[in-house]
Parts: structure tokens; sequence; C-alpha cells
């Protein structure tokens, strides 16, 4: 699930980022800073907007960097267990399947797959159903469902389980159409 916080801190503004207006330079610290970061109760920060800088800065002494009061809001990404996701297969390996979620990757097990017996096919990269041949390989667009989320306590990546095998999940055949259980 994306949700948006707000956030007060202080940011850092070193001397070579002097030469730009101070919510630019706080905005460019801050995204570098916090894009991409784990936040144990957030989730994963995927954008930093809105930067407000409050009054005015402190120079700290051997320091020639100043120090502002900041107030922002911070798009983030956190997979919540039974949510319905999007992505994209960006790896296929004999155990299973790899999905882009956006900011993260989650895996489909092989026996998540479909609801019958699949192959993996090494040289295409797919998995084949033995009864449909029916296929989902690297690029294919799928829908499917959270069924865990392990968030480490420090630093890291989730882990992120993911099943195509309810009704309206599997492959997207069309935009805005599910695998199984549409006609």
């Amino acid at each position: 699930m994306y949700a948006v916080y707000k956030v007060r801190d202080v940011v850092r503004i070193p001397p070579e980022l002097f030469g730009l207006p101070l919510q630019e330079a706080a905005l460019k610290v801050l995204s570098s800073r916090y894009v991409g970061f784990l936040h144990p109760e957030m989730g994963i920060i995927v954008a930093v907007f809105n930067v407000n800088v409050e009054g005015e800065g402190r120079i700290l002494p051997g320091d020639g960097a100043t120090y502002h009061n900041v107030v922002y809001e911070v798009l983030v990404f956190k997979p919540q267990v039974k949510e319905v996701v999007e992505g994209v297969v960006v790896n296929a390996l004999n155990y299973g399947a790899w999905v882009n979620l956006g900011p993260v990757e989650g895996l489909v097990h092989v026996s998540q797959l479909m609801d019958e017996h699949v192959r993996f096919d090494p040289q295409r990269r797919a998995f084949i159903g033995e009864k449909t041949g029916r296929v989902i390989e690297v690029g294919d667009s799928v829908r499917a469902r959270v069924v865990s989320v392990s968030m480490p306590p420090t630093g890291g990546k989730p882990r992120i389980q993911l099943t195509l095998r309810q009704p309206y999940l599997g492959k997207l055949e069309q935009p805005g159409k599910g695998g199984k259980g549409e006609g």
C-alpha cells in the first residue's frame, strides 16, 4: 500500500549546494539520503516532496555546512498481506518468478504460479502449464496477492511472497483483465 507521511527533520546542506535555492538544495539532500531507504514502520521511501525549510539555518564550528529545520512529505510503499498488486515478471528461475512491484520485488513460488502443475523452460525463462499450455514468462504483466511480508529490522529489502492462484489473479492477457476467473 502506498501512503504519504509528513516528517520533521534537520537537514545538512553542504557548501557545494549553496548556489542552489534553499528548498531545492534541501530536496536534493533529502532525496539522496532517503529515497530507497527502508523505514521499519513506514516502509520503503519512494519519493520526497513538499520540502519546507523553516527559518534560518545554523552553522556548527568546524563544519562548513548549514543545518536547517525542515518539514517535508514522503511517499512510501509498504506491502500488506492480502493486498492485490500488479507488476512485471523480471526474472524466472526453476523455483519461481520474481515480480517487480515498483520499489521492490516479490517472489511467486513455482507452486503458486497456476492452478496446475507447471514446468520451467530455462531457454525461454518461462513457466508452462502442463494441461492448458498457458505461459508466464519474463516481461509478462501479472496481478498477484501478497501472502507474506518479512521486513528486516535494519537495512536490507523486505521479502515479499506472492500468489497467482486465486480468481482474477495471474497473467494480464489484456489491459485491465486478470488471468483466471474472467471470461
